[in-house]
């Protein structure tokens, strides 16, 4: 069975529910606040309408009066009542469309009062509410057939009680009526068709956005990762080292601990670079595994590594018992390195701790745990090396 474009995706499913249970609670704020504002001015439309009533047909003076203020005036304020109460938006425009359709009927019936000739010509009036069902309203699609149904019946019954109304004088009306309602309908049609069209676009932009916002994360997040030991990067050390200066206290102090793995051009030579890459990454899992949450742990470059620690309440020590850590873990791994003076993989540390230096000096720190690390180098590699933020060496500081 054919079913319209519209009616298809109001069918269709998204995030567990239809299209138009999504649409109707996402845009229910929006809708509403144009269906109360629509609805204030078609009232004082209506019910202004009575001088047109009034002077256009004269015997009719308090028939509409009493019809309009008794029956549309309390349905008014009913409508608005219910505009407030936690409903679908549906069910308000669905309400808001019967209380044009009521209105449609109590005009018809006011109008049947009348002996005035002049009735006839100003019942062409009545295709209005036509045009207020479907173009100025614009409730869904399915809401402006129902109503238009209506709208006709009353219409089209009422017409044949007229003072001289005849068969001419109603295929007359008809030519105006039918194309009224065809046209009016197609309008609605279109509105409701685009709404739903864009706001399905929105979703899928908001859908796209949010990819994209996910895969930039993602990129960002790759971005700052080291791929073969999934320790952060120099990019990362840059942003994370950034980031954790700036939450320091005054207090604080900041422990650079630079760890080297020794002769690893020859275990990598020997062994090829595919054992030197599972060497590295048994390094950077051993380094890890010593080191807390807090810690930023980044592979340096080539067989370099770097932690960055926060001392909050300790000494100096804390930074050379986690290098020492860090360098026990490693010799207890038991890597075979035939090319080492060892036997097994090692590694040699260099530290220096500080003051929370600012973000711009944390380079100083660096280089002075480097040189640190060039100690340990020199003096025989497996070992542990501490210099002062001064750069001068502190003699006789090995923790091995």
């Amino acid at each position: 069975m054919y079913q319209l474009p519209y009616f298809k995706q109001l069918s269709q499913q998204i995030n567990g529910t239809t299209v138009r249970k999504k649409y109707d609670v996402d845009r229910h704020d929006e809708r509403l606040y144009s269906l109360t504002v629509v609805t204030t001015l078609l009232a004082i439309f209506y019910f202004s309408y009575t001088l047109v009533d009034i002077y256009i047909l004269p015997d009719i003076t308090f028939r509409s009066l009493l019809l309009r203020i008794s029956i549309i005036g309390p349905l008014t304020i009913f409508l608005f009542a219910y505009y407030k109460r936690p409903a679908s938006i549906r069910r308000k425009e669905l309400a808001s469309v019967v209380v044009v359709v009521l209105g449609t009927a109590v005009w018809c019936i006011a109008l049947l009062g009348s002996e005035n000739p002049r009735v006839l010509h100003y019942f062409y009036a009545g295709l209005i509410f036509q045009l207020v069902l479907t173009i100025v309203l614009t409730p869904p699609f399915e809401y402006s057939i129902y109503g238009s149904l209506f709208v006709c019946i009353c219409l089209y019954t009422t017409i044949w009680f007229l003072p001289g109304a005849n068969l001419e004088y109603v295929v007359n009306h008809l030519a105006f009526g039918i194309p009224a309602v065809v046209l009016t309908l197609m309008a609605n049609y279109r509105f409701s068709a685009e709404s739903l069209r864009l706001y399905l676009q929105n979703i899928n932009t908001d859908l796209l956005r949010s990819e994209l916002a996910e895969r930039n994360a993602d990129l960002e997040r790759i971005s700052n990762i080291d791929p073969l030991t999934g320790l952060s990067n120099r990019r990362g050390l840059a942003r994370n080292s950034a980031l954790l200066l700036q939450k320091c206290a005054s207090q604080e102090h900041i422990a650079v601990v630079i760890i080297d793995v020794d002769y690893f051009k020859a275990f990598n030579d020997h062994y090829g670079h595919a054992g030197g890459d599972r060497c590295l990454q048994a390094v950077a899992e051993a380094i890890r595994d010593v080191c807390t949450s807090e810690d930023i742990v980044c592979r340096f470059g080539g067989e370099e590594f770097l932690v960055l620690r926060s001392i909050r309440n300790g000494t100096k020590h804390n930074a050379l018992i986690l290098a020492e850590s860090i360098r026990a873990n490693v010799a207890n791994l038991t890597i075979s390195h035939t090319q080492s003076s060892f036997g097994i993989v090692t590694v040699s540390a260099g530290v220096c701790t500080s003051p929370a230096p600012p973000v711009d000096e944390l380079n100083k720190l660096i280089q002075a745990a480097d040189q640190a690390l060039y100690d340990a180098k020199h003096e025989g590699r497996n070992r542990v090396r501490e210099r002062h933020f001064s750069s001068t060496i502190e003699m006789g500081n090995s923790v091995t």
